[in-house]
């Protein structure tokens, strides 16, 4: 590739930048044949990342096989980008005996997962918020074992604990037990807010009286960066910052990630039935504003188009 198609940011790798697009490509397409086969897929309960993809391939593309990772039901991106295949979560979502995570047992994107090549993902309850305690417990047992000298030296890659939660579930007790010992304690956790402005059913003016960014602010110690989650490039940027600092300083961050929710909350409560802001939320879309930064920069939109397709093939 040509010097101008390193435009959009030279510290991020070319071959990272299409393996991102790759990746959102075929998660848009996950999202889309399950939408077509909803009479199948409806009698499964499971949720896509559309409209959160940039921020979980962001976290997701730089996490390294030691690190830890609590991902929630909406991360099949955050899946797709630690290495799991489209086959893979098809097998979760249809509830198959060969789903790699729980053999068919658990919702779509509540994984569990131990394999040396990628980050380890715990079990963890499928009820929202629930995984604050147990990541937190994560990055306390990192933090014993470093200091009782019982860990494996990894250079200046030291593990890590990344957390990931939807933004209503802050509201939640667990979550705030769980910012209090991060900060008490000064562990090496990230938690990832990914903050769509809905619940259930219900927008954020119902459920909170303030957002993630604010809510941190009562947590001395808890460091924040707000970013604008649809954006890959900025995402991508702030993640290596904020775990470069994690690996090195040993302290716990929140990133609060904004983004749309454009798909269905879960196959059982259809956006049509209570949301008014969807022409608004498709604005919003990360897939064409990454697509369009990629063909700004130079990138050749015949190759684009390429992977687009390869992508589209296979998901189905």
């Amino acid at each position: 590739m040509s010097e101008t198609k390193r435009k959009i940011n030279s510290s991020i790798a070319e071959d990272n930048l299409l393996k991102a697009f790759e990746l959102m490509c075929t998660a848009k397409a996950l999202a889309e044949l399950y939408e077509e086969n909803k009479e199948v897929c409806a009698k499964y309960v499971h949720a896509t990342s559309r409209g959160h993809e940039a921020i979980q391939l962001a976290v997701s593309m730089q996490l390294l096989p030691q690190d830890f990772l609590s991902a929630y039901y909406r991360d099949d991106s955050m899946l797709l980008g630690i290495g799991m295949t489209p086959y893979e979560l098809m097998l979760q979502v249809l509830a198959k005996r060969d789903d790699p995570f729980s053999g068919g047992r658990t919702y779509y994107s509540h994984p569990s997962l131990k394999r040396d090549n990628m980050p380890k993902i715990p079990m963890q309850s499928s009820a929202t918020g629930m995984q604050a305690i147990p990541t937190t417990g994560v990055a306390m047992g990192l933090q014993y074992l470093e200091k009782q000298g019982l860990s494996a030296d990894f250079g200046t890659d030291k593990p890590i604990a990344v957390c990931s939660l939807g933004d209503a579930c802050i509201t939640e007790g667990e979550v705030a037990e769980a910012f209090q010992m991060a900060v008490l304690k000064k562990m090496p956790i990230l938690y990832v807010v990914q903050d769509n402005e809905w619940d259930i059913s219900a927008n954020a003016k119902e459920i909170r009286a303030q957002d993630a960014t604010e809510y941190a602010k009562g947590f001395k110690g808890l460091e924040t960066r707000t970013i604008d989650g649809t954006d890959f490039e900025k995402s991508y940027n702030t993640v290596k910052e904020v775990i470069a600092i994690i690996r090195k300083e040993r302290r716990p961050f929140l990133i609060h990630a904004k983004v749309p929710l454009l798909n269905h909350h879960t196959s059982g409560v259809r956006k049509e039935w209570y949301r008014d802001d969807l022409e608004e939320a498709q604005q919003r879309d990360p897939f064409p504003k990454f697509r369009n930064q990629l063909i700004i920069s130079g990138f050749d939109i015949t190759e684009l188009k390429r992977n687009r397709k390869t992508s589209k093939t296979e998901s189905c």
